[in-house]
């Protein structure tokens, strides 16, 4: 039955029609296809002989200008010193004796889960009986329950069934294998049983539990259960510092900013804190545009016209910075860009089908603020699923859309081009139905720039797409497009008048800016409003952190663009199949800085951490080093 079904699939006229769709032999023999190669070519070619492909690829002038520097050169020659307390600091906590045991604890459950289990499950439930029989009372019935309950616990611990045992070849035990990554050898193999362990450390273990018995107790549920999970994830995060970059990713879009920072920032010290993680081949170039982005803001929150409001502000700074740290170093392994296209794709499919929900079923009333209603009577709904509004949604799809693109062309099987491609289509589908049009520019930018980078086809689908979208696209949509750039929107007229006024504050404070953060600008803004036109920013990116930080803040900005995209220039034109994702994320992050030029795409902080995170995947991808550039590795499949 299921291979008929399976067959009848596969010769099904859709499957056909897709199938045929992929191959690439029906747009290539085309004359049109030819043509439009051919000017590509000639494009790219003009590129590579013109001076500002020299620019891009003209890497040593700030390097060279820094080792010259008698200020900064000996300021970075601090750095081993600084790597000599780091690595005291890690085997001082590698050899303390809360780790060791952790360490000993995590091996037992590896080889005797049930033992393990027992150990401290044991002691924390007798500890929640003792305080429940001498605070509350129990019934007898009750009590003889619990006490049989806690002898079944007890002869757990003559259990010797390892974990390969009771999972096998599971599913469960398969995902948790791939996580985990097995082969990377954390957890010393020295011991086989609980027996092994030293009464001392029996004895902690036993303390363990009666003290997470306690908690239970005390605590409420949710608390006990926030606390015992962050103190678990923690030890996992800093045996296995990718699985907390997965979380940050996963969760950048679906859970509030606080979790995702507190993730972040456990993985950074989990990251410094092990001699494993260095950078070898010496600190990436967009590394130091980096710090400097960092010190511009500490100073500009310290000199802050509002500086309590600026200093809370702050440690996200920090955290951007971290996450940024920790990318450039992890992403470096082709197991961790694979592990994390999954975790993006899973959270890309989450918010992409809650918009689309909002917008069918729920109908979400859109906000007088998000639209201007006597120009489009017709729109109220604009979908925004976990995030703010649905101006911030469409900075995330736009951000990870062009990513799934290049991810469509470096899978080669059929299976995962049609998951690609259905990740592609809802999410897309959502970015139209958030009807942020600088939204829809920014992707428009990264999709033709990917196309003349590694995809000539998409042009041609671009332009067949244009032609016919006329007669499909609802008017709705279609009156939202067509009012892109025309001063009868509100919009557009209010965005011209409050960059008239931020470039007035400019003029004034160009040098240190007013301070981060939206109560800074506002307190000085109201100084320059034109026609009662108040804001809590400057709807555009480069002014607002001109004006938060000065002309210095913003030149590191652009520092470190350039420093990354000179960088993944070169490795995109190699011949893998990787180069079609770095591709996916360079274009994409472009398409996010011209997006900027008409909004101020970083109001929302999990937007500007995604931003931080792919610039630091984008850098280090670009040291992935394959044994022959043109081989055809399959680390992708």
């Amino acid at each position: 039955m299921e291979n008929s079904l399976s067959s009848l699939i596969q010769n099904s006229i859709i499957i056909n029609i897709l199938k045929r769709l992929f191959q690439s032999s029906l747009y290539e023999n085309s004359s049109f296809y030819k043509a439009l190669r051919k000017l590509g070519d000639v494009v790219l070619k003009a590129f590579r002989n013109s001076g500002l492909r020299a620019i891009f690829t003209y890497r040593n002038w700030d390097n060279e200008a820094i080792e010259n520097s008698k200020i900064i050169s000996p300021v970075l020659r601090l750095s081993h010193p600084i790597n000599t307390l780091i690595d005291l600091a890690n085997d001082a906590i590698k050899s303390s004796f809360l780790v060791e045991t952790v360490l000993k604890a995590i091996n037992t459950f590896i080889q005797t889960p049930l033992i393990a289990t027992a150990y401290i499950f044991l002691p924390s439930s007798f500890a929640v009986l003792a305080l429940k029989v001498f605070l509350e009372g129990l019934a007898v019935k009750t009590l003889v329950s619990q006490i049989l309950f806690l002898c079944a616990i007890f002869f757990i611990l003559y259990s010797t069934a390892s974990l390969d045992s009771i999972l096998g070849s599971s599913i469960i035990y398969k995902v948790v294998d791939w996580i985990f990554d097995t082969n990377d050898k954390r957890i010393p193999e020295n011991q086989t049983s609980l027996s092994e362990i030293s009464v001392r450390d029996k004895r902690v273990l036993a303390l363990l539990g009666i003290f997470i018995g306690i908690l239970y107790y005390f605590l409420t549920k949710t608390i006990f259960i926030k606390i015992f999970g962050a103190l678990c994830g923690s030890v996992l995060i800093y045996l296995w510092p990718a699985i907390g970059l997965y979380l940050a990713g996963f969760l950048l879009p679906l859970a509030p900013t606080t979790y995702t920072a507190g993730i972040i920032g456990i993985t950074f010290l989990a990251v410094v804190l092990n001699d494993k993680y260095r950078f070898k081949d010496g600190m990436p170039a967009n590394v130091l545009p980096a710090i400097l982005f960092l010190i511009t803001a500490v100073i500009a929150a310290i000199f802050s016209i509002a500086r309590g409001d600026s200093l809370k502000v702050l440690p996200l700074y920090l955290i951007y910075f971290m996450l940024f740290y920790i990318s450039q170093i992890l992403f470096r392994n082709p197991k961790t860009i694979k592990r994390m296209l999954i975790a993006l794709a899973m959270s890309v499919l989450a918010i992409s089908l809650m918009g689309i929900y909002q917008y069918f079923f729920v109908k979400v009333p859109t906000a007088a603020a998000w639209v201007d209603v006597k120009q489009f009577p017709e729109l109220e709904t604009r979908v925004y699923a976990t995030l703010e509004n649905p101006n911030v949604l469409g900075e995330y799809l736009g951000l990870t859309i062009p990513i799934f693109l290049g991810l469509f062309f470096a899978v080669d099987k059929f299976r995962q081009k049609v998951v690609v491609l259905g990740v592609l289509g809802l999410s897309f589908l959502c970015l139209i139905l958030t009807f942020s049009r600088g939204a829809w520019l920014g992707l428009a930018a990264s999709v033709v720039i990917f196309s003349l980078l590694k995809a000539p086809v998409i042009l041609i689908l671009i332009i067949a797409a244009a032609a016919v979208a006329p007669a499909f696209l609802p008017s709705v949509v279609y009156e939202r497009i067509a009012s892109i750039g025309s001063l009868e929107d509100s919009s557009n007229l209010y965005r011209l008048t409050i960059w008239t006024a931020a470039l007035r504050m400019f003029k004034d404070y160009w040098l240190t800016g007013v301070g981060l953060g939206s109560t800074a600008f506002a307190l000085v803004y109201r100084n320059y409003m034109i026609a009662g036109a108040s804001a809590v920013h400057a709807h555009n990116l480069y002014l607002q952190i001109s004006l938060e930080m000065g002309i210095i803040g913003v030149f590191a900005l652009i520092w470190m663009a350039f420093r990354g995209f000179s960088q993944a220039l070169s490795s995109i034109e190699r011949p893998w199949k990787m180069s079609y994702v770095l591709a996916g994320i360079a274009t994409g992050l472009l398409g996010h800085l011209f997006h900027g030029l008409f909004d101020y795409v970083w109001y929302s902080p999990r937007i500007v951490m995604a931003f931080w995170m792919l610039s630091g995947m984008m850098s280090a991808m670009t040291y992935i080093k394959l044994p022959d550039d043109t081989a055809k590795e399959e680390i992708l499949q």
